[in-house]
């Protein structure tokens, strides 16, 4: 017998097919995917640091402020795991997110099921260049029609994520 029998196997998904399941199971999510023309141990880091990020490549926010930061042990993967409280300025608006956010994913939901961001991201081509995936979303029932004002913000943060990403994130 070998030293596997008995055993299950394990199934995982990187964080971008994780972003990608909790995009599908979302009536009324939408989502861009796409390579940036940096490499991942510089977006990551960069699009993680979410006060300096989020503002500069989503248009809708105006500023976003962490309220409190906590690390939180995964006990079964062994995932290094922060867990914030955030407060995003929106079209004059301070909405509080609470957030999950671990090496290449992240996942931020307003209080009471509000609003629904992901960003996920993974190293492509050896390297050289990030494959991102961002969804935004109103997780609630009967919101699926907002689907189409949802994709036009989605693909507007995504190239101006492209934009900066092409001039190392100095402009």
């Amino acid at each position: 017998m070998s030293a596997s029998a008995g055993r299950w196997p394990v199934a995982s998904l990187g964080p971008i097919g994780r972003a990608r399941t909790v995009a599908r199971a979302t009536p009324s999510a939408a989502w861009v995917e796409g390579e940036l023309d940096a490499p991942y141990e510089t977006v990551w880091p960069w699009v993680a640091d979410l006060e300096t990020s989020v503002p500069r490549f989503d248009s809708q926010v105006r500023s976003l402020r962490v309220v409190e930061r906590q690390a939180a042990a995964e006990a079964e993967a062994e995932v290094e795991v922060e867990v914030l409280r955030i407060e995003a300025t929106s079209f004059g608006l301070r909405v509080p997110f609470e957030v999950r956010l671990e090496n290449g994913f992240c996942l931020m939901q307003a209080r009471l099921r509000l609003y629904l961001v992901v960003m996920a991201a993974e190293p492509a081509d050896r390297g050289r260049r990030t494959r991102f995936f961002h969804m935004e979303a109103v997780p609630l029932p009967g919101t699926r029609p907002l689907r189409a004002r949802l994709g036009r913000a989605v693909r507007d943060d995504f190239r101006n994520l492209s934009r900066l990403a092409a001039s190392g994130f100095d402009h």
